[in-house]
């Protein structure tokens, strides 16, 4: 990032509990004129960032400069609050390592669910036959280690695991555990598979790209009942994270011959 926001004016904040108060540049100030030139489809075009492009080196390709990188981050507020987006390689390693890191058991329904008419139901029924039962911190076992749940998602049948000795069952293989039961061996659930978190299911999505329920379908607001998608189509997390670092590529960017200006004029206003 270059020394772009140095010029910016200082006002006095006090940081938790402290008594004395800090200068700091006051990055909330702002005018309208951005504002202005983001609505303005004649001062702006559309750019998609690429792999490795950081911000210096694509103000230098685009303006001859590394000093306009700020503008990126004032043009597009999706890069102001979710930072840059990252390269595909170090998206998968924090995919694998940060975000998604454990376990996540797809559970087999045959025992949880009861077909009514054209939509399923879950079976609550009999307390010892639905995972209902597995909650958030509930302690468990799979493949014979002790594991606890993370969290569970009813929408797409799954349940996450995590390890309470964090790294020395992380980088174990589940994946041939046939059930999760709890640690006195009751209340065991079948498994139709057991997968990295990563490759788990964040939702199902009909053709139309919209999220629906696996096993209830896509809600009618229109006849207040369930409609059974003919397609349905897993989105794993994994797909999540790289739908979104996509999201992050499209930016607006200021046309090469109003950079000088706009970036002169957002200085002057400052002060």
């Amino acid at each position: 990032m270059s020394n772009y926001f140095k010029d910016f004016p200082k006002i006095l904040y006090l940081f938790g509990n402290e008594i004395s108060p800090t200068a700091i540049q006051n990055l909330s100030k702002s005018t309208n004129l951005i504002n202005q030139i983001a609505d303005e489809i004649s001062a702006y075009i559309e750019y998609e960032i690429k792999d490795f492009e950081r911000p210096d080196t694509l103000s230098y390709n685009l303006y001859g400069t590394s000093e306009y990188d700020w503008t990126f981050f004032l043009m597009n507020d999706n890069l102001k609050e979710r930072g840059w987006p990252r390269t595909l390689q170090s998206l998968y390693e924090a995919a694998e390592k940060d975000y998604y890191p454990d376990w996540t058991c797809k559970i087999d329904f045959a025992f949880d669910t009861v077909d009514s008419a054209a939509s399923w139901s879950i079976d609550t029924t009999d307390p010892t036959n639905t995972i209902q039962l597995y909650t958030a911190g509930q302690k468990v076992e799979l493949g014979g280690k002790p594991m606890i749940v993370k969290s569970k998602n009813l929408q797409v049948g799954e349940i996450t695991l995590y390890s309470p000795y964090a790294k020395a069952d992380r980088d174990s293989d589940f994946s041939t555990a046939g059930a999760i039961n709890y640690p006195d061996g009751t209340y065991g659930k079948l498994l139709e598979s057991v997968k990295k978190e990563m490759f788990g299911t964040y939702e199902y999505r009909n053709d139309s790209g919209n999220p629906i329920d696996l096993y209830f379908g896509e809600w009618n607001e229109a006849t207040q009942t369930y409609n059974q998608p003919v397609t349905k189509i897993q989105f794993t997390n994994l797909d999540h994270l790289l739908e979104q670092n996509d999201e992050l590529k499209r930016i607006r960017i200021i046309k090469n011959e109003l950079i000088a200006s706009v970036a002169g004029k957002y200085k002057a206003n400052l002060g």
